[in-house]
């Protein structure tokens, strides 16, 4: 039976949130437009039945629908002018979008406009097959079950479904492919190929163009695993939730207590870890806090296991703090989420026996955190503990409007070392309703200060004597003393403008994606200020009216500042106005690429990790590359002069970061600085010891 379009539409994975009715008025027609095409199989014949999908380009509800004709021929019409992407769903074949993209974020925009008929043509995918025949333990067909295959490179994703007689062919984009199935109706439990209970020890199948791969499997057979829990005092657990999953932690299949702490659960025959969760308490079979030291139960196929498991006692630790440095009671701490009110004593009450992690500090900022670890508690007792905390330094000030005076609550403030400056991921302390804030605990050292108001009425700052600044060189210093409260300027907030601008290449097209701020921050973070879209443009909000550098940046290309400059304090500052928007446009280049190599001392390479080139100057990330078999790159825009810093891994439980030092003729060790030539190439070799 032949499925309407909006049916196969939602069967290929695309949803169906509007639909474009045949029968437009003139006056209708008149301000919208289409796009029409032809698609074409991967061997150039007509794409015939296909279902053609248009969405705006910044939604994932569908604007219109189609499907191809005999010839491979499809209009989309009735489409108000705007940017589009285009999605194709062949049956029983990967989804792709314009041009050529296997994802809908990737797509290529297609512009319509109000009278006009877009012409986008589209060839589809070339594949190949996954190929192959389920059956059970005796050899018996397993018909009607979903297959998946994923594709381990790109996270992509095909599917099928076994017939009859168990046999599937699954049409995949070339690639290597994991296989997987839900063999036990109504169970999300997964097998994978061959016989595996999760990814580890799965086989990886590689599917070439226009060839079938086979793939054969035998359904593991399945056991039944029930059992009880029940408090410490042997009561029913009741409506807990019952976790099994794999050796290794991935997976496997769930289920609820009934009223008598009672539960049963088919799962395929393996190993698995057994955990349940009634409210706040989490506890793994036998007795144990962690799924790490939990023991491991073996399931038979054809064969019941019964287990029996009872939540552990509970106890408390009680905590006084004290001054590392002085020896003095520390008055106002906090253990988690407990808090000692100004009292001296924290007590943590509710822990199941066993080791736990305490997290401690100072709500008023005065000390630095510290994590207890591996805090004995037996159940029925009392732990105490007099632990010490190190004092820091704060900077209190309070925070106004520049104009009127008033107290302003919800603006940030972050406090920077010289070349320390970074985006934040998140936010620093912020400002009460009376404008008050306090920013520590902090190690002594002179300090300035970064405003970051929550709202958009009023612009970032670098904090000046007496109002904002754009620039950290003019802000105010603020000297810091462990133990002491310093007080910094007044922070004097003005209304904010905007920055906007086009990006793009050295051909002058535009380019997506690069992040645009007046900081750097670490690679992979998820911060920055604005990205720029498909046309090149940005817009960079939330800033003062002053004089700001601006910073644009992009794996691909070199990072640059405005005015074509390799770092912040060189950088040709944008002025900004108040309630208006400033303009400012940047072409990049490729820069000066860098071939470095990441290894120990007797040349082993270290497997993966970051190395980040940072401006002498500023502390400002100039550019970044990720470590792979003791290898790294990155472009550097010069000339300037960097040092580098990195977090690097020779495999589990061995990681090394740092600033990269080099060792002088008198045996110290000292920061090593890097030329980078205006043009050219570069290369370092860095030698890092093994932690």
């Amino acid at each position: 039976m032949q499925q309407s379009p909006a049916r196969r539409a939602l069967l290929a994975g695309a949803v169906v949130a509007a639909l474009v009715l045949p029968g437009a008025t003139p006056a209708q027609a008149a301000a919208t437009g289409a796009v029409s095409g032809r698609l074409t199989t991967s061997n150039g014949a007509p794409a015939a039945d296909v279902v053609v999908q248009v969405y705006p380009a910044d939604d994932y509800e569908s604007a219109g629908y189609t499907s191809t004709d005999a010839d491979g021929n499809y209009t989309v019409a009735n489409l108000p002018a705007g940017s589009y992407r285009v999605g194709y769903f062949p049956w029983l074949r990967p989804e792709q979008y314009h041009h050529q993209k296997s994802q809908m974020f990737d797509a290529d925009p297609v512009t319509v406009t109000a009278g006009g008929t877009t012409t986008v043509d589209e060839q589809l995918f070339g594949t190949g097959t996954l190929s192959g025949r389920l059956v059970d333990a005796a050899g018996s067909p397993v018909a009607n079950v979903s297959i998946s295959a994923n594709e381990v490179d790109t996270y992509g994703w095909a599917g099928g479904s076994t017939d009859d007689d168990g046999r599937f062919a699954i049409n995949a984009l070339p690639g290597r492919y994991r296989v997987s199935f839900n063999p036990i109706e109504g169970s999300y439990q997964t097998q994978y190929v061959p016989g595996k209970l999760d990814e580890e020890g799965a086989s990886v199948f590689e599917v070439k163009l226009d060839a079938v791969t086979e793939v054969n499997e035998t359904v593991l057979p399945v056991g039944g695993l029930t059992g009880r829990f029940t408090t410490a005092t042997g009561a029913a657990l009741a409506n807990a939730q019952v976790d099994i999953t794999t050796a290794n932690s991935y997976g496997g299949a769930w289920t609820q207590t009934d009223s008598n702490g009672r539960f049963t659960v088919e799962v395929l025959q393996g190993s698995y870890k057994v955990g349940f969760s009634k409210d706040d308490r989490q506890q793994y079979y036998r007795g144990k806090l962690t799924a790490e030291a939990a023991d491991v139960v073996e399931i038979r196929g054809g064969q019941q296991t019964t287990i029996a498991d009872s939540l552990l006692g509970t106890g408390s630790v009680a905590i006084s703090a004290v001054d590392s440095v002085t020896g003095a009671p520390v008055a106002n701490f906090c253990a988690n989420s407990v808090c000692s009110n100004g009292s001296g004593t924290v007590t943590v009450s509710g822990l199941p026996q066993g080791q736990h992690d305490l997290f401690l500090y100072a709500p008023d900022g005065h000390y630095f955190s510290r994590q207890l670890t591996g805090v004995r508690v037996k159940a029925n007792n009392t732990t105490k503990l007099t632990v010490k905390l190190r004092p820091g330094a704060v900077i209190a000030t309070t925070i106004v409007d520049r104009q009127t005076g008033t107290p302003l609550s919800d603006v940030c403030l972050d406090a920077f070392l010289p070349k320390q400056a970074a985006l934040s991921d998140g936010y620093g302390e912020c400002s009460d309703r009376n404008g008050r804030i306090q920013v520590g605990p902090l190690a002594a050292g002179t300090y300035k200060l970064f405003a970051a108001p929550l709202g958009s009425t009023y612009g970032r700052q670098w904090v000046g004597v007496d109002g904002g600044t754009g620039d950290e060189r003019q802000a105010a210093t603020v000297t810091a003393t462990v133990g002491q409260v310093a007080t910094g300027p007044q922070v004097r907030m003005d209304r904010a403008g905007t920055i906007t601008g086009t990006v793009t290449d050295s051909a002058s097209k535009p380019i997506q994606g690069i992040d645009v701020s007046v900081l750097t921050a670490h690679p992979g973070v998820g911060v920055n200020d604005a990205t720029t879209n498909a046309n090149g443009v940005y817009t960079l909000r939330n800033l003062g009216p002053y004089a700001w550098p601006v910073v644009f940046s992009d794996g691909q290309y070199a990072s640059e500042w405005s005015g074509d400059k390799p770092s912040r304090f060189t950088a040709t500052p944008v002025t900004v106005t108040a309630g208006a928007a400033a303009r400012q446009d940047a072409q990049l280049d490729s820069g000066v690429p860098l071939a470095g190599t990441f290894r120990t001392p007797d040349g082993t390479a270290y497997t993966s990790g970051w190395v980040v080139a940072r401006s002498a100057d500023t502390g400002d990330i100039a550019g970044s590359g990720g470590i792979e078999d003791g290898r790294f790159t990155m472009r550097l825009k010069g000339p300037q002069r960097v040092y580098f810093t990195y977090d690097a891994s020779l495999g589990e439980g061995q990681q090394v970061s740092g600033r990269y030092l080099v060792t002088q003729p008198d045996g110290t060790r000292k920061l090593a600085l890097f030329n980078v030539p205006s043009n050219g190439s570069m290369s370092a070799d860095l030698v890092v010891p093994a932690a």
